[in-house]
């Protein structure tokens, strides 16, 4: 790249620029204009007070056609008081006037001094001030390249430290996932990137949050069909999904089907649904990928209503729990809504949400079978998998902890089909194959351990009450003093100046503080081979099975 200093620009200069459509701005990177009427006011009143005016960066472009050579520059970074300035000369607004103490509060030593351009339009200004206004000098850096990433490149390094959102970066990278983020979100700006209607029209937020949402959603559409799991989406995820995915095939068969869900869940909302938002969004699309392989068609038409009682039920869960009111509907806010507001970017949180949005639509909207055979739909496979925590459930009756991977799962009717027990998501636990019960007695004992587990609260509407994983990191600040531990041997270990082991967090919490204390909600937890902290009443619920 070449870069050319040029300090003998003016500010009249960039009008005549902008005004001749010499200066252009390239809306495949640019994040469009986003400075407030307050924000050019107060940029152009800092020109009238000679106060420094940042460099402007343009990057040079020829194009020949028919031997005629065409030059003209976009901006790289300087839109916003490119426009500023320009709109002004426009009369497009008035300045700000100090003394008005109805608008912006200026401090009382730029209160004092004279401001003849206050309150002026530019048709308005003295002629001695629009002189000054136009022969104020600028400097510009002219960038010559070939090569657009160099420019993409630096536009990023350029907007460190400055309004540019995350997702507005993002748009500027280079890579195939890029355009296919646009592609599907829309940005109005560039026509190629039109949007699929359903973003476009039926998602609440602007373009950038739009566009994240597109991110995040294939994310965990990528991840789920690919590897049963559903990852984290939290900003550094979605970053280091863009920089793995440079090389995206957005022909690719999953890219394929991810479009094509969205065309059916548009089909199925549109003139039936308000605005949606993100989790429903996220689960809905989930949802459709894993009805459309097991269900016959028809059950598209009844999904709007059925979102609508969804949504409907998680609100009155939620004003129950606020104390406003009583609901039959109260287990939807353990299993669903309390994790729309608690670490709702987190991989397990998501999953949890996934395994009881996609229970509770499968009872609302009853679609037919395309097997009515014995065994559970990949549908119904999945949902188990991921209510039961991917945690094999014979091994857990023996007490113990075992992970299953998809390819060794099955799913086992607790009350057996031979005896009249249903093929239902209320009827099926996760097993590895081999720990699958099939002897009279293993199948007796297991009905009856899960029966036991309901009505002790430890299976489908129970909670949690042992402590994390051996090896987990544990920590509380009382009073300005940060005390710490380590769970070891079934219990809170506390280690520095405050030692003692003690079996409950709230036994931990009374040795420090001296009184009684809830220890699940005064305690974080750092679970093993983890980076991050998380409240350990968090992790509690998080373990508590789905109500299914």
């Amino acid at each position: 790249m070449h870069v050319e200093v040029i300090t003998d620009l003016t500010v009249g200069d960039l009008i005549d620029f902008k005004q001749k459509k010499i200066l252009t701005v390239n809306h495949e990177y640019q994040r469009g204009l986003r400075w407030t009427d307050l924000q050019k006011r107060m940029f152009l009143d800092s020109i009238f007070r000679d106060y420094s005016i940042p460099a402007f960066y343009f990057h040079e472009i020829k194009e020949s056609a028919a031997g005629i050579i065409n030059t003209f520059y976009e901006i790289v970074d300087g839109q916003q008081r490119v426009d500023a300035i320009y709109t002004y000369s426009e009369n497009a607004f008035q300045l700000i006037d100090p003394s008005d103490t109805s608008g912006f509060r200026f401090p009382n030593f730029v209160k004092d001094r004279p401001c003849p351009w206050a309150a002026r339009r530019y048709e308005e200004l003295q002629e001695d001030l629009k002189k000054k206004l136009r022969e104020t000098k600028i400097v510009a850096y002219k960038l010559t390249t070939d090569d657009e990433n160099e420019i993409r490149d630096l536009f990023i390094r350029l907007q460190g430290g400055t309004a540019l959102t995350p997702q507005d970066k993002r748009d500027s990278w280079p890579g195939n996932f890029t355009e296919f983020v646009l592609r599907v979100g829309g940005k109005s700006q560039v026509s190629k990137w039109y949007g699929l209607p359903l973003f476009r029209e039926l998602v609440k937020g602007n373009e950038s949050r739009r566009r994240q949402l597109v991110a995040q959603v294939f994310m965990l559409f990528d991840s789920v069909r690919r590897n049963k799991a559903f990852c984290d989406i939290k900003s550094a995820n979605i970053d280091e999904f863009y920089h793995a995915n440079v090389d995206f095939d957005d022909s690719s068969a999953d890219a394929k089907r991810f479009e094509k869900i969205c065309h059916t869940l548009y089909d199925a909302l549109a003139g039936k649904q308000k605005k949606i938002v993100g989790h429903h969004l996220i689960h809905s699309i989930l949802l459709c990928d894993w009805l459309e392989a097991d269900y016959a068609k028809g059950w598209e038409q009844r999904l709007a209503s059925c979102l609508h009682d969804f949504e409907r039920r998680c609100a009155e869960a939620s004003k129950s729990m606020k104390g406003d009111q009583s609901s039959e509907f109260i287990r939807y806010w353990p299993s669903y809504a309390q994790w729309t507001q608690t670490q709702a970017d987190m991989g397990r949180t998501i999953q949890r949400r996934q395994a009881f949005f996609a229970a509770e639509m499968c009872r609302l909207l009853n679609p037919k079978r395309l097997d009515d055979r014995r065994g559970f739909s990949g549908f119904e496979r999945q949902v188990v998998f991921f209510r039961d925590g991917q945690q094999c459930q014979r091994c857990a009756m023996v007490g113990e902890a075992h992970p299953v991977q998809w390819d060794d799962c099955e799913v086992h009717h607790i009350q057996p089909f031979a005896e009249g027990g249903q093929t239902v998501l209320e009827n099926g636990a996760l097993v590895h194959r081999d720990c699958h019960p099939r002897a009279e007695p293993e199948v007796e004992r297991f009905r009856e351990w899960w029966r036991q587990r309901v009505e002790q609260g430890g299976g489908r509407s129970g909670g949690q009450s042992k402590l994390p994983p051996e090896g987990t990191d544990v920590r509380f600040e009382y009073k300005k003093t940060t005390y710490t531990g380590v769970i070891e041997e079934g219990a809170v270990r506390l280690h520095g100046s405050h030692t003692g082991v003690y079996k409950t967090f709230s036994a931990a919490s009374k040795a420090i503080a001296g009184s009684d204390r809830n220890g699940w909600r005064d305690w974080e937890v750092r679970l093993p081979g983890e980076d991050g902290w998380e409240a350990a009443e968090v992790w509690r619920l998080s373990q508590a099975p789905v109500v299914t």
